[in-house]
């Protein structure tokens, strides 16, 4: 569960960052005496933990990219990518390394691509209001 969440936490370091958050408020309570909240935010935070590593291992993310043709007609076809905590991101070395980045994908850049994916203007408003936006938008760029 260490390893999970600690190849986790170096790249996803806003959960690592309320974790550390939260158990720093647990010792603020424990020390102030107040133990019936120090109970509670230790139940949340270790609620938090393992609902993220229930989430993250032992689970596989595969990325696939679509077909690209050049200029000069030639298809070319990107192979897929596949991550799992337990292959891909950690070994008995830590988390794997190459050229300069870490390889990792999974559930949170998922949710990520999802929710930057959507239109939150016509979620919000309405598809015609978004399409009025995007042809104003469109229009200022033009001389």
């Amino acid at each position: 569960m260490i390893d999970v969440l600690k190849a986790f936490y170096t790249i996803h370091y806003n959960f690592a960052a309320v974790s550390i958050l939260l158990l720093l408020l647990l010792i603020v309570l424990l020390s102030k005496k107040n133990v019936k909240f120090g109970i509670v935010v230790l139940a949340i935070l270790v609620v938090f933990n393992v609902a993220l590593f229930k989430r993250t291992d032992g689970k596989s993310w595969t990325l696939t990219q679509e077909e690209t043709k050049d200029e000069y007609g030639i298809i070319h076809t990107p192979e897929s990518m596949t991550f799992s905590a337990d292959t891909n991101w950690v070994n008995d070395k830590g988390i794997i390394m190459g050229a300069d980045t870490i390889h990792h994908w999974c559930w949170m850049d998922q949710k990520w691509a999802e929710f930057a994916s959507m239109d939150l203007v016509a979620k919000i408003w309405g598809e015609n209001s978004s399409k009025k936006m995007i042809k104003a938008s469109e229009g200022h760029g033009s001389f």
